[in-house]
């Protein structure tokens, strides 16, 4: 099934429009799509950066080169790929959830057990958040950083924080889509 706007806002289902909502669920849900391609770009990028630092890390140490070791670049690229990958797959869907769940036909069951998934997420966010925002505060005001290549620790630590507040942001809409009768999102947002 193609993506279309209409789409988008009534839950995945075509035809579903007619439902009604709130169109301030309907501007958060747009978005929540170009959101949701930012972290797709964040996450092939840091891939990349991780498969490019780890090649030249390996041509560094083979031919003994005398530059320093870029696999420190290859871990802080892990954070992006972690966190904001987790908050890109809470969106899409394929985090914290059941099989059993999305075997359901759509209908009250399957938005309520939706519903409970993104409410734990949202618990989950909210701590998180606390506990990230205590390691960003620290690796900003430190001024820590890493050793090869004097990266600072504030940047891993960033992508920690985004994508707490990422993944609390996706857990938020999907509560309120199941408020309002719609299905959850998880939208492809490249579709």
């Amino acid at each position: 099934m193609a993506f279309d706007e209409t789409t988008a806002m009534s839950g995945g289902k075509a035809g579903a429009a007619t439902c009604g909502g709130s169109p301030v669920l309907g501007a958060l849900m747009r978005g929540e799509l170009v959101l949701a391609r930012v972290e797709n770009m964040v996450v092939i990028t840091a891939m990349v950066v991780a498969i490019a630092a780890v090649a030249m890390s390996v041509a560094i140490r083979t031919f003994n080169l005398p530059i320093a070791d870029t696999g420190e670049w290859a871990m802080v690229a892990m954070s992006p790929l972690t966190f904001i990958g987790g908050a890109l797959c809470s969106h899409l869907h394929r985090h914290l959830t059941a099989d059993i769940v999305e075997m359901l036909p759509p209908g009250l069951l399957r938005r309520s057990l939706d519903a409970v998934a993104a409410i734990l997420c949202l618990v989950f966010g909210l701590f998180f958040i606390v506990l990230a925002w205590d390691l960003f505060d620290y690796a900003w005001s430190s001024g820590e950083r890493l050793i090869d290549r004097d990266t600072p620790v504030a940047i891993p630590a960033g992508f920690v924080l985004a994508g707490a507040v990422l993944m609390t942001f996706h857990s938020m809409l999907d509560i309120w889509r199941a408020l309002e009768g719609r299905e959850p999102g998880g939208f492809d947002p490249w579709r």
